[in-house]
C-alpha cells in the first residue's frame, strides 16, 4: 500500500515530518508523499535515507475567481521543494491575510481569540485547525472536539469560514507544478460543492495530470455521514472520470494526524503499488 496525501507539522498536520515517517513504516506503507498545504518545509527536509519511499510533494488550494472555483486543492507529485518559482509563488500568498480576517470574524461573533495565540500553536503555515485549537480551549464545553468548530464556525458555508481574495487559477496551480517537475492531481473530487464531472473535464484541459481515486471521504468529511458502501461508490465514480478523462489515479488518506476527524493512522487507507508505478511512468512523458 502507497499513501499519495499526508500532512506534517509544516502545514495542519500534527507530526513533524520525521515521525510521520516513522508511523509509515511501521504501518506497512511502500510509499509515502509528503503534501503540505502551500508550502514545502517539510518536502525540502526528505533526504533519501529514509527507511521507505519518500515523495516531496505539495497541495496549493485554488481561489480561481474566473472559473468560479473556490478553495479547490490541487497535490503536486515529486516536485522539486526547491524550485526557485515556486517558493516565490508561495512566499505571495496570502493565507496570513485570511487567518487574520478568520481571527476578525471570529472577535464579531463574540470568540475572544488573538492571531498571537493562533499563531503559536503552529509550527509552519497557519492553517484553521491552528485556530481551532484556541477556540477548544478557551471554550471547552461549547467545541470539545474539533469537529465541532468546523461544523459551527470554520467549515465551508459557515460563518467565520472566510476565501482569500488572493490565490492560485486553476491552470496556474497545474503550470506551477509542472514547472517544478511534479505531476498535477485533482484531490478528493467529491468534497467540493461543485460538479465533479465538469471540473474533472476542466482540469483535464488544463493540463491536469491525474485525480484522487482512492481517498477516505468517511474519515475526512466528519459533517457528512458516509458509509463504506458510499466511500466504494464515490471511489467508483472518480475512477470512472479518471478513465473518461484520461487522468492517472493517485490516492491517499489526506493524514493530519490529531485534527479535525479525530485520530488518524497511516498505513490503514491508501493507494495500491500499482498506482505508484504509472505515475512514475507518466513522469517520462511530456507534460
Amino acid at each position: 500500500m502507497i499513501d499519495l496525501h499526508a500532512h506534517t507539522t509544516a502545514s495542519d498536520g500534527s507530526l513533524p515530518l520525521e515521525e510521520l515517517v516513522i508511523m509509515a513504516a511501521r504501518g506497512g506503507l511502500r510509499a509515502l508523499a509528503v503534501t503540505d498545504h502551500d508550502n514545502v518545509q517539510s518536502a525540502r527536509r526528505i533526504n533519501g535515507r529514509e527507511p521507505l519511499e519518500v515523495i516531496p510533494g505539495i497541495e496549493l488550494s485554488v481561489f480561481d475567481h474566473a472559473l468560479g472555483y473556490e478553495d479547490v486543492h490541487v497535490i503536486g507529485l515529486f516536485i522539486d521543494p526547491k524550485h526557485e518559482t515556486l517558493n516565490s509563488k508561495l512566499d505571495s500568498l496570502g493565507r496570513e491575510e485570511q487567518k487574520k480576517a478568520t481571527v476578525a470574524k471570529l472577535n464579531e461573533l463574540g470568540y475572544e481569540i488573538t492571531y498571537d495565540e493562533v499563531k503559536a500553536k503552529s509550527q509552519g503555515v497557519v492553517g484553521r485547525p491552528h485556530i481551532a485549537m484556541v477556540l477548544m480551549e478557551k471554550y471547552p464545553s461549547e467545541f470539545p472536539k474539533m469537529a465541532d468548530v468546523f461544523n459551527k464556525l470554520l467549515g465551508r458555508g459557515q460563518p467565520a469560514c472566510i476565501g482569500r481574495e488572493s490565490g492560485f487559477g486553476l491552470g496556474e496551480a497545474i503550470a506551477l507544478i509542472h514547472a517544478a517537475g511534479g505531476l498535477a492531481i485533482l484531490c478528493h473530487p467529491f468534497i467540493y460543492p461543485y460538479d465533479a464531472d465538469a471540473l474533472a473535464s476542466k482540469f483535464k484541459g488544463l493540463g491536469g495530470d491525474g485525480i484522487e481515486v482512492y481517498y477516505d471521504y468517511a474519515a475526512n468529511r466528519p459533517s457528512v455521514p458516509t458509509t463504506p458502501e458510499e466511500n466504494a461508490r464515490l471511489m467508483g465514480r472518480a475512477k470512472e472520470l479518471a478513465g473518461r478523462f484520461g487522468l492517472l489515479e493517485s490516492g491517499g488518506s489526506d493524514f493530519h494526524g490529531q485534527g479535525k476527524r479525530g485520530y488518524q493512522e497511516l498505513g490503514i487507507f491508501g493507494a495500491p503499488d500499482e498506482v505508484l508505478a504509472a505515475l512514475k511512468a507518466a513522469r517520462g512523458k511530456p507534460l
